[in-house]
């Protein structure tokens, strides 16, 4: 029969819809490897705990390797994705054929929060667009530090892995985990406008609200279906900090309060040299270009009536993050440098290139940023996660073309870099 894989306890009460699988049946999986997941319901105080995450799931992976095949394969069609019966701790789901006795399925807990209406999206993880999903698994992850994401491509892709649901971190990951990524869309996370948010009172927030209201209720012709849906996720960023936002987490003993990030990995690709300063009120924005262009006239108007550009230099940016650093007393940032020199420059004279070079060459740019993230984090106020030297090593060219997106085995070594480094602080994380 081959030995039982059975479902773990949670901790919580819980009701499970049936398993989607993500390994056929007869595959060979390795140690650690996610087969299936299913939607969950949490119960009593899980339930309100966890009030405002719109999507719960669980991953299950194997805790051997070997041939798997699946008792519970799923009920099919909508009862794939709707909760119809509890969670048994204990139930045997899947075995591993050639092998004997019995042992838990190791689980992941996804949950998110939607940026609109929880419209569903079919049998599969993580269904929608978030403003914040997360993801926990292991004994012990009521209690392990909190590691926030915040930035783009660059330092989300390799966490959240190829079907952005963290599989690979949660295979590559021995011990407990808590991490948690905070979408950029449609404000982007870049040192000031996380640093503005961390430091933004309620009566604040309220007042940026009731400026983007008065635009519209002025706005000719009136706002669209656009650009309500793009100012309501504006103002639901602007009105919470990531970095205090508390997420709570339970295991086999039970439910844990919620716990602010001890780690941010962010991205210096996410600071510009240009970004927008409220004319009243102050405090910054950065929007992507393609961003941007999802917003309707209305949200447009405003920006361009309420708002003034603002020139950054390198030192400006410096300044931001160690002033981000030290508001964010308790959390460690590590920034994702940038890459300096894929290797293809072929300029033989920069006498046509007006100064500052930085300006105009984005390896010139790169470098300088690198050596202003240097000296940060020799003066202690944050990490580097140096892509440059990693990328150098295996090859730029070939594994992070345009300096931003990156192949897939670039993305192994960065991801076990993060481990290696929360580690090294002594956390409960640690690298396969």
């Amino acid at each position: 029969m081959g030995a039982a894989l059975t479902l773990p306890p949670l901790g919580v009460g819980a009701g499970r819809s049936g398993l989607a699988l993500l390994r056929e049946e007869g595959s060979l999986v390795a140690p650690g490897e996610p087969v299936a997941f299913c939607s969950l319901s949490l119960d009593g105080a899980a339930r309100a705990t966890f009030e405002g995450e719109d999507v719960a799931q669980a991953v299950l992976a194997s805790p051997i390797g070997g041939r798997l095949e699946f008792d519970d394969a799923g009920a099919g069609g909508l009862l794939d994705e709707r909760v119809f019966e509890p969670w048994r701790a204990g139930e045997t789901v899947c075995r591993i054929v050639g092998a004997t006795g019995e042992a838990p399925l190791r689980a992941m807990i996804l949950a998110g929060r939607r940026i609109g209406w929880p419209v569903d999206a079919g049998p599969a993880l993580l269904p929608g667009l978030y403003s914040r999903v997360r993801a926990f698994w292991g004994e012990g992850a009521a209690q392990a530090p909190v590691l926030a994401i915040m930035g783009l491509c660059d330092a989300t892709g390799f966490m959240r892995g190829r079907r952005a649901a963290f599989l690979e971190l949660f295979a590559a990951t021995h011990g407990p985990a808590h991490v948690v990524h905070v979408f950029e869309k449609p404000l982007a996370p870049c040192a000031p406008v996380l640093l503005d948010g961390l430091l933004r009172a309620p009566a604040e927030a309220e007042e940026i609200a009731q400026d983007l209201r008065g635009s519209f209720a002025d706005a000719r012709p009136a706002p669209s279906p656009a650009d309500l849906v793009f100012a309501g996720a504006l103002l639901s960023q602007l009105g919470a900090s990531p970095l205090r936002e508390r997420c709570a987490a339970f295991d086999s003993r039970g439910l844990s309060p919620g716990r602010a990030p001890r780690f941010a990995l962010m991205s210096s690709s996410a600071e510009p040299r240009a970004l927008l300063r409220h004319r009243k009120l102050g405090y910054r924005l950065y929007i992507l270009p393609d961003d941007l262009r999802c917003a309707g006239p209305a949200v447009r108007a405003w920006l361009s009536a309420a708002f003034a550009p603002q020139e950054r230099t390198l030192d400006d940016i410096a300044r931001d993050y160690a002033q981000l650093a030290q508001a964010a007393a308790g959390t460690r940032l590590i920034v994702v440098n940038r890459m300096s020199s894929s290797g293809r420059e072929d300029i033989l004279s920069y006498a046509p290139f007006d100064p500052p070079l930085g300006r105009t060459l984005a390896f010139v740019a790169g470098k300088e940023t690198n050596l202003m993230l240097d000296d940060l984090a020799a003066a202690g106020a944050l990490g580097v996660l140096d892509v440059d030297a990693i990328a150098a090593e295996i090859g730029g060219a070939r594994h992070l073309a345009d300096g931003i997106h990156q192949s897939e085995e670039l993305q192994r070594f960065l991801r076990g870099e993060v481990l290696r480094i929360l580690a090294d602080a002594g956390r409960a994380f640690s690298p396969p």
